[in-house]
C-alpha cells in the first residue's frame, strides 16, 4: 500500500517548470504546449483532467529529452457563463437582475473571477500540471484587451469585420445574440398545425402546415413549389392570413417542399432562416412580430402584444379552432435550436450586430491543413475541419452581454461610427472628420464572443501585439491538445486568426482525444448521476493513479470508459511498484552512479537489463506518436511482468542471502553477487521511474529521491548485446511457465509441490539447470529428482521435463475433459469469428466493441494452444 501521509503535491512544489525565451538555453530546441484555457467559472471536470494530463505528459516527456518547454497556462472569462452565474449569484441575494450599472456588475465580477481562478489553479497542481505558472493568462487581462482592441481594428480596415442588419439567432433568456456554433440542436415531441388560409377572390383554402403557427402574424406570402401540380392554379392569387384578415399573395419557389406537410409553406421573413431567403429572392416585405425578451410586439393585434411566445402559440391555436380554420394536428418529432449557454429556445431575429467575413479568412486556413503544414491526429478529424470551414456563415461576434472584451467601436451624434484601438484614436478620427474639437462619442454597448480573443490565444500568450523573445522563440513551435468538440470553435478560429495576423501556422500538430464516458458508454450528466469527480479520484486514489488510469484507456480520437475500477488498477500497478522498491531498499538496493549496464555478469542482471533496454525505444516511438495507452502498456509489462514477476522473484534468494535490515551491507557480510544483484535493482528502479515520471510524476519525484536522485532523467541508450544471457533466463522461464501450466490445468492443489525430473543430453543445457537448479524448483513450485510411476513429459529445446502425476490424475479422464474443455472454446470461438464476418455487425457496432471481439477471438486462440499443448504432453505418457 502507498504511504497514508504520502503528500503528492510537496514533491513538486520547489520545482520549477519555467521555459526559457532568451539566449540561456541556445543549443535547447523550443517546444511549447498551449493549455486550452478552461473557462473561470468553476471546478476541472474529467475531461479537462483527461486533456490537461495528455499535455503534462508531452511537456514532461519534451523536458526530459532536453527541449526548452513552455507550458503555456491561462484562463478564459468566459463572457456569457460567467455573467450568468454572478447574475445568479447577486440574485440569491436579493440583487434583481438589470439593477445595477454596469460598472457595478463588472466589479462583482472581476471578484467572483479572483476567487475561481485561485481555486482552477489549486485543483491543477493537485493534478500534477505542471505548467509554468508564473506566466498565467486571462483573456481579459491588459495586455490582451490592447491584442484585441489590436485585430479588431485590423480587420476593420481590411474590410472582414462589418456592422450590418442580418437574421441572428437570438437568446431571450440571455439577451444576446449568439453564433451559428452556439446554437444546439435538440430533437424533441412537436406538432405540425395544418391551418387553412381562405383565398381572398373566391371559395376555398389552401391548407399550409406550420410548427409555429404564433408567427402568422408576421406572414407576407404563402409559397409553393412551381412544379407542384396541386396548386399551380392557385399562384398569383391571394390568401387571408387567419386571425388577421391581411392579404398575402401565394409564390412559386423550390422552397416549398412537395412532399412536407401540404406543400404549402407560409413564409414569415423576419422570424426563420430560409424564409428570409425566400424574402431576398422575392422582394417580400418583413414585418417582425417579436421582441428581444421572447414577446409578441406591437405589430400583432392587441389581444397578443406583449404576450410570451409560447403563451401566444396556444392562445392562436385555441382562437383557430374557435373559427373552424384548424385542420388537424400531427404528432412529430422536430429539431428546435436552443443556446448552448441558457438552455432555451432560440429565436430567429433581425439584428443590427458585428460580423467577421469568416469566408475569407477560411480560405488560407483549409489550405494548410490541405498541404499538412498542420496535421490532425487521427488525421480523420481533418474531414470535421474541412466541412466546417468550407461552408462557414458570417461569424456574429458582437454579444449584448457587458462582461467581455467591449467593443472599440464609437459613434458620433449622427450615429457615424468610428473603430480605433482607443478612445483618443476614436475622438482624433472624429475631431478629423467632423472639423471640431468637441465631438461626443459613444462606445458601442456590445462585448465580443468569447472565441473571438481565444483564437488568438496562441500569440498574445506569448506578448503579441509586442515582438518578444517569446513570440519569436515558440509561436509555431507548438501542440494544441483537445476534444473533436471544439475543433471549429477553437482551433479552426486560431488557425484562421495566426495566419492572418502572423502569416504562419500558430502550430504543426492538433492531437485530439475522445471524450470521457462512464463505464457503459455513457455521456456524463448529472441528470443520470453518473458524473465523476476528477478530484474525489485524486483524493480517494491518488493523482497519479488518476492520470495513470485516463491515458492507459485513451486511444487517439475514441472515447473512453472510465469508471472507480479502472482507478483501482491503476492505483493497484503503482502500489505494486511502490511496494517492490520499499523490498528492494529494506534489501540493500541502492544506486551507484558509477555504475554502467556493461558491468553486468550475472544472467538475471543481464535479462533485465536487456529487458529495459527493449521497452525504451517501444516507449519513445509511443510517445512521439501520442500513442499514451501505447505507453502505459509497454510499462506495465515491464514492470509488472518482467521486473516484479520474474526478476523480483529470480533475485529475491540473493538478495536475502546473508543479510539483515538491521545491519549495513559492507564488503565482509556482502559478496560480490549480492552487491552486483543490488546495483542491477536499484539501476533498473531508476529507469522505470524516468519513464514513469511523465505519467505518474508524484511517485516517482518521491521514490526516486529516496533512492538518491533529485533530478529526473530519460533513461540513455543502453549499448549491450547480451543474448546468450537472454535465452538461458528465457529458456528457465519456459520451463517454470511449462509446469506451472501443468500443475493448473491439471488441477493440481494451489502450494502443493510437484515432482519434477529435467533431463537433456546437452551438457550446456543441464549446466544451466544445476546453476538455477533452487530458483528454478522454487518458481516452479516443484523438486527436481529421480520420480517413478505415471509422468507428463514436456519437451523445451533439447530438454525433457518429466511432471510426476502420482496416482491422483487418471490420465484418461483428463485427456477426456480437456478435450471437452476444447471443443467448448472452439465453439466460442467460432461465434466470435462469425459476429466478426457479419457486415451488419460491423457497420452498427462501436470500433471498441470490435477490437473486444478480436481480443477475445486472439485470448481463445491461447487457451486452445495451451490446452492442446498439454493433451499432447499426456499422450507422450
Amino acid at each position: 500500500m502507498l504511504e497514508k501521509n504520502f503528500n503528492p503535491e510537496c514533491f513538486e512544489k520547489n520545482f520549477s517548470f519555467e521555459a526559457e525565451a532568451s539566449l540561456k538555453k541556445p543549443d535547447a530546441v523550443p517546444f511549447m504546449v498551449l493549455l486550452p484555457p478552461p473557462n473561470v467559472t468553476g471546478s476541472l471536470h474529467i475531461g479537462h483532467s483527461l486533456c490537461y494530463t495528455i499535455q503534462d505528459i508531452i511537456a514532461r516527456y519534451k523536458r526530459l529529452k532536453g527541449y526548452d518547454v513552455l507550458f503555456q497556462p491561462g484562463l478564459d472569462h468566459a463572457g456569457i457563463v460567467m455573467q450568468l452565474l454572478v447574475e445568479k449569484h447577486l440574485y440569491d441575494k436579493g440583487v434583481e437582475k438589470g439593477t445595477l450599472t454596469r460598472e457595478s456588475l463588472l466589479r462583482e465580477i472581476w471578484l467572483y473571477k479572483e476567487n475561481f481562478a485561485n481555486t482552477i489553479v489549486g485543483q491543477m497542481k493537485a493534478l500534477g500540471i505542471s505548467c509554468d505558472f508564473s506566466r498565467q493568462r486571462f483573456t481579459m487581462d491588459e495586455n490582451s484587451n490592447r491584442a484585441v482592441n489590436k485585430i479588431f481594428v485590423k480587420l476593420f480596415n481590411d474590410g472582414l469585420i462589418y456592422r450590418g442588419k442580418k437574421m441572428v439567432h437570438w437568446d431571450p433568456l440571455i439577451g444576446s445574440a449568439v453564433s451559428d456554433l452556439e446554437v444546439v440542436e435538440k430533437e424533441v415531441d412537436g406538432n405540425l398545425w395544418y391551418i387553412k388560409y381562405m383565398l381572398a377572390d373566391s371559395c376555398g383554402h389552401i391548407s399550409v402546415a406550420t410548427t409555429r403557427p404564433e408567427t402568422l402574424f408576421g406572414d407576407v406570402a404563402v409559397a409553393v413549389n412551381p412544379c407542384d401540380p396541386r396548386y399551380k392554379h392557385f399562384i398569383g392569387q391571394e390568401v387571408i392570413i387567419p386571425l388577421v384578415g391581411r392579404k398575402i399573395r401565394v409564390i412559386a419557389d423550390d422552397y416549398a417542399d412537395m412532399e412536407k406537410g401540404t406543400g404549402a409553406v407560409k413564409i414569415t421573413p423576419a422570424h426563420d432562416f430560409k424564409d428570409y431567403e425566400v424574402g431576398v429572392r422575392h422582394d417580400l416585405p418583413i414585418i417582425e412580430i417579436m421582441n428581444t425578451k421572447g414577446e409578441l410586439n406591437e405589430n400583432v393585434p392587441v389581444l397578443f402584444q406583449k404576450m410570451e411566445r409560447f403563451e401566444a402559440r396556444r392562445k392562436v391555436i385555441e382562437l383557430l379552432e374557435q373559427e373552424g380554420l384548424l385542420e388537424k394536428v400531427e404528432k412529430i418529432r422536430q429539431k428546435i435550436p436552443y443556446g448552448d449557454r441558457s438552455d432555451a429556445v432560440l429565436e430567429p431575429l433581425i439584428m443590427c450586430q458585428w460580423f467577421v467575413d469568416a469566408k475569407k479568412l477560411a480560405d488560407p486556413a483549409i489550405k494548410v491543413v490541405q498541404e499538412g503544414k498542420t496535421k490532425f491526429i487521427p488525421k480523420r478529424w481533418e474531414n470535421l475541419y474541412f466541412e466546417w470551414l468550407r461552408n462557414v456563415r458570417p461569424w456574429c461576434i458582437s454579444r449584448q452581454i457587458w462582461w467581455g472584451h467591449r467593443i472599440p467601436a464609437w459613434y458620433g451624434p449622427d450615429g457615424l461610427v468610428f473603430v480605433a484601438e482607443s478612445f483618443e484614436e476614436a475622438r482624433a478620427q472624429a475631431v478629423k472628420f467632423y472639423g471640431k474639437e468637441e465631438v461626443q462619442l459613444t462606445q458601442d454597448e456590445d462585448v465580443l464572443d468569447t472565441w473571438f480573443s481565444s483564437g488568438m490565444w496562441p500569440f498574445i500568450t506569448l506578448g503579441w501585439p509586442d515582438n518578444t523573445a517569446e513570440l519569436k522563440r515558440f509561436y509555431s513551435k507548438m501542440i494544441i491538445v483537445t476534444g473533436f468538440d471544439i475543433i471549429f470553435f477553437w482551433i479552426a478560429r486560431m488557425i484562421m486568426m495566426g495566419i492572418y495576423c502572423l502569416g504562419e501556422i500558430p502550430f504543426p500538430d492538433v492531437f485530439i482525444h475522445g471524450l470521457v464516458r462512464d463505464e457503459k458508454g455513457r455521456k456524463m450528466s448529472k441528470s443520470k448521476g453518473n458524473v465523476i469527480n476528477p478530484l474525489d479520484l485524486c483524493k480517494r486514489y491518488g493523482a497519479d493513479a488518476v492520470r495513470y488510469t485516463l491515458v492507459s484507456l485513451s486511444s487517439p480520437g475514441r472515447d473512453i470508459k472510465m469508471s472507480e475500477q479502472a482507478v483501482e488498477i491503476g492505483r493497484n500497478f503503482l502500489t505494486k511498484l511502490w511496494n517492490v522498491v520499499r523490498f528492494a531498499q529494506m534489501n540493500g538496493c541502492e544506486y551507484d552512479r558509477k555504475f554502467h549496464p556493461s558491468q553486468a555478469s550475472h544472467p538475471m542482471a543481464k535479462w533485465i537489463i536487456y529487458q529495459i533496454k527493449q521497452m525504451i525505444p517501444h516507449v519513445e516511438n509511443s510517445m512521439e506518436n501520442y500513442r499514451f495507452d501505447e505507453v502505459t502498456n509497454h510499462l506495465y509489462h515491464c514492470i509488472w511482468n518482467s521486473f516484479c514477476d520474474w526478476y523480483m522473484e529470480f533475485i529475491k534468494p540473493i538478495l536475502q542471502k546473508s543479510y539483515s535490515t538491521s545491519e549495513k551491507c559492507c564488503d565482509s557480510s556482502c559478496t560480490s553477487l549480492q552487491k552486483e544483484i543490488r546495483t542491477t535493482t536499484a539501476w533498473a528502479i531508476l529507469q522505470f521511474l524516468g519513464v514513469l515520471y511523465p505519467i505518474s510524476p508524484f511517485i516517482s519525484r518521491k521514490l526516486s529521491a529516496e533512492m538518491g536522485v533529485t533530478d529526473m532523467s530519460w533513461p540513455s541508450d543502453i549499448n549491450v548485446d547480451f543474448k546468450d544471457a537472454v535465452e538461458e533466463i528465457e529458456f528457465l522461464k519456459t520451463i517454470i511457465s511449462s509446469v506451472r501450466s501443468v500443475k493448473q490445468c491439471l488441477h493440481f492443489p494451489i502450494g502443493e509441490k510437484v515432482k519434477i525430473r529435467i533431463e537433456s543430453e546437452d551438457p550446456k543445457v543441464m549446466d544451466v539447470i544445476s546453476r538455477h537448479n533452487e530458483i528454478l524448483c522454487r518458481m516452479a513450485g516443484a523438486y527436481n529428482e529421480e520420480i517413478s510411476g505415471q509422468t507428463v513429459s514436456i519437451v523445451i529445446n533439447k530438454a525433457i521435463i518429466r511432471i510426476d502425476l502420482g496416482d491422483k490424475i487418471n490420465i484418461v479422464e483428463e485427456k477426456t475433459r480437456l478435450n471437452t474443455e476444447i471443443l467448448k472454446l472452439k465453439k466460442n470461438r467460432e461465434d466470435a469469428l462469425s459476429r466478426l464476418a457479419d457486415d451488419n455487425f460491423l457497420n452498427k457496432a462501436d470500433e471498441e466493441v470490435i477490437q473486444e471481439h478480436k481480443k477475445r477471438v486472439n485470448d481463445i486462440n491461447e487457451k486452445i494452444q495451451k490446452v492442446d499443448h498439454i493433451i499432447q504432453c499426456l499422450g507422450t505418457t
